[in-house]
């Protein structure tokens, strides 16, 4: 299989990122377009964003944590590429943010309704700063794919590969692609309830 087998992959969400690392195990698919639907791979200047959900992302008190950063390792982070500058990009991201969060709370034949999500904004990563983490000398630790789909033409995920590494570095390789989020800050939702959440910057 090539590489667009990544980007018409329709298997079971939780085996995405193992079926990624068989097909792409040193990361050169990343060069090219995976998706029909997108318009070209995702580029090392581009500004990606993602969700941030409670309670999914977030600790019992609140703060954003590492499970922000978990589903990298096995169905795939999802993250938006942005066309125009953030702050353009802000309000449309905050209607899809809220939109997708409606659909949890609904639940579907699929999902059964979570009415306790909440959207709480956006953080955002520098594709080229995702795909610099790294813990040992293997390269393509971390990679970002266009995943387009034919409704959510920007659509691209984030993949980690932790293959070979003892479980400290496992953690580490968490922790280091946790803080780039930590560092970005949260671009928060204008209806979140009780405002900005902090990001947790403790129990990493």
């Amino acid at each position: 299989m090539g590489c667009e087998a990544i980007g018409s992959y329709r298997g079971a969400r939780r085996d995405f990122v193992d079926f990624v690392l068989g097909i792409d195990a040193d990361g050169s698919c990343q060069q090219v377009r995976v998706s029909s639907s997108s318009s070209g791979p995702v580029h090392d200047d581009e500004t990606l964003a993602r969700f941030v959900f409670a309670p999914a992302h977030t600790t019992p008190t609140g703060d954003i944590d590492e499970t922000f950063v978990l589903d990298a390792f096995k169905y795939g982070a999802s993250v938006q590429r942005l066309q125009v500058e953030l702050q353009q990009s802000l309000p449309a991201l905050h209607r899809d943010g809220e939109a997708h969060a409606e659909r949890i709370r609904r639940g579907s034949p699929d999902r059964a309704p979570q009415p306790e999500r909440t959207y709480l904004g956006v953080v955002t990563f520098v594709a080229a700063q995702v795909r610099a983490v790294h813990v040992d000398v293997t390269a393509a630790r971390i990679r970002v794919y266009d995943t387009a789909l034919p409704d959510d033409q920007l659509h691209a995920d984030i993949v980690a590969s932790d293959i070979g590494l003892t479980k400290a570095l496992r953690k580490e390789l968490r922790v280091r692609l946790f803080l780039l989020a930590w560092k970005s800050g949260l671009f928060p939702s204008p209806v979140a309830e009780g405002g900005t959440p902090p990001v947790a910057g403790r129990g990493c």
